[in-house]
């Protein structure tokens, strides 16, 4: 017996909103409103915990603004919580843009 159908409205839907969250987040970072792209891209995050690319955003904004520290932070957070919750590291392109803050340093 497969699904109803009422299952993958309900997750298209949830996906919809998850990539408008991610691409108002990313418009408001390239236009300097960081308040606001961070409120979008944390948005996404609580929403799916899990979604990497959500985490990214929240990175790359903290990244905008300057604040390298707080970018790794989130990075940390959802490496440990990815480990704890499926057993998996973050992937390569997680893991290249945390390579490029922790190498661009003074």
């Amino acid at each position: 017996m497969g699904r109803p159908v009422g299952f993958f409205e309900r997750e298209r839907y949830r996906q919809l909103r998850l990539h408008a969250l991610e691409d108002m987040c990313a418009r408001r970072r390239d236009q300097s409103r960081y308040a606001d792209a961070l409120r979008l891209g944390l948005l996404a995050v609580q929403s799916e915990p899990l979604r990497e690319t959500a985490h990214r955003q929240v990175m790359q904004v903290h990244l905008a603004e300057g604040n390298a520290g707080e970018a790794l932070r989130q990075y940390d957070g959802f490496r440990r919580l990815l480990q704890a919750e499926l057993g998996l590291p973050p992937s390569s392109a997680m893991r290249s843009l945390v390579d490029d803050v922790r190498h661009s340093g003074p």
